[in-house]
């Protein structure tokens, strides 16, 4: 099987993703608007093809609640350690556990 590069329409606008051949019985799924990088059973594929409308809809209005950007200064040490404690509260990225502290989530 070869590599198959499509898109689908939503409204107006053509969103593209590929199916690439991974292991025995695997596809792996590409398309940055789902913001999707992933292996699939082939008995999956359809469904997930199926649901990539509602995925990106999904992903763009996530997108649109998280567009504002705060920067801000750190020394090097005190970054390292922000991450750490990130990490061991369970925190897959510093963003995510400085927005829950900064706004009492935690």
């Amino acid at each position: 099987m070869k590599n198959i590069k499509y898109f689908i329409t939503i409204g107006n606008k053509k969103y593209f993703y590929t199916l690439k051949p991974a292991k025995k019985g695997l596809t792996l799924v590409e398309c940055e608007a789902a913001n999707l990088k992933q292996g699939f059973l082939n008995e999956d594929i359809p469904g997930l093809l199926n649901d990539l409308p509602e995925l990106i809809l999904a992903e763009k209005k996530h997108k649109n609640q998280q567009s504002e950007l705060i920067r801000f200064r750190i020394a090097p040490e005190d970054k390292k350690q922000i991450e750490k404690i990130a990490i061991t509260k369970g925190y897959t990225s510093v963003s995510g556990y400085l927005r829950d502290l900064a706004l009492g989530n935690i």
